[in-house]
């Protein structure tokens, strides 16, 4: 199965995918993502507006929730101080007006696609993993795997491996990563669910096997736990037609 977003927008000749974007094509292939709404950003609107504009919309997460810009032109929504997670409709107005004069001081000109708010999805016993895929002159494409969040900067606790992968290849990664305890009965923490960290790479695997143009691409994080395995931050840049 080709993804019908990746065709569309490769026909359109985008080569980075705003987060809105990638999570649709995330969830072509039935990996999990946070309940989440989007409202188009317009120049000159507060946080007030968008705020009630997104409290409108039937899948509106409720609080806790994160805010974020959305923008092609914004990689890293940490690094340019678009996101914020807040807890009360007075935090929100706040946020909004705050994320959005931080993209404009990130990049001058900055084109806005809109405001997202997506639900919380961390819980006490969740853990951060990060999946990446990425276009090699030799293998064609390698997948990773590993601890997310700033962990994968810090500790670098990745494996790779040659896509198509399998079960034995998820498991085998697992196998050889430092931290791999961190996954199992931990402090006062429950074992992840296992079974769905293993499908959702897989999943991963196959979307990038069946979508070549796929350059590159990372979920982080992914947060798994005893009962879910959702992908939080998603990055994905394709090759255009």
């Amino acid at each position: 199965m080709k993804s019908k977003v990746l065709q569309d927008l490769s026909l359109k000749g985008v080569e980075i995918l705003s987060e809105y974007e990638a999570r649709s094509v995330l969830q072509e292939y039935g990996i999990s993502c946070p309940k989440e709404v989007m409202v188009e950003y317009k120049e000159g609107r507060s946080g007030v507006d968008y705020l009630s504009d997104l409290k409108k919309m039937a899948e509106w997460p409720g609080y806790p929730t994160f805010l974020k810009v959305i923008s092609r032109e914004i990689r890293s929504a940490v690094n340019a101080g678009t996101i914020r997670r807040v807890t009360s409709d007075d935090e929100a107005v706040v946020a909004i007006d705050m994320i959005i004069g931080n993209a404009k001081r990130y990049k001058e000109g900055v084109s806005i696609n809109g405001i997202l708010a997506s639900q919380d999805v961390s819980t006490r016993e969740t853990r951060e993993i990060f999946i990446g895929a990425i276009a090699d002159e030799q293998f064609d494409h390698l997948i990773s795997f590993g601890f997310g969040g700033i962990y994968v900067e810090v500790y670098r606790d990745v494996e790779f491996r040659v896509i198509p992968i399998k079960e034995s290849d998820v498991y085998s990664m697992i196998k050889y990563l430092k931290g791999k305890e961190i996954l199992g009965a931990f402090r006062d923490m429950r074992p992840i669910n296992m079974e769905l960290l293993v499908d959702t790479v897989l999943k991963v695997s196959k979307m990038v096997e069946e979508n070549p143009e796929i350059v590159e691409l990372d979920i982080n994080p992914l947060i798994v736990g005893p009962d879910r395995a959702i992908a939080v931050d998603t990055l994905i840049r394709i090759r255009a037609k």
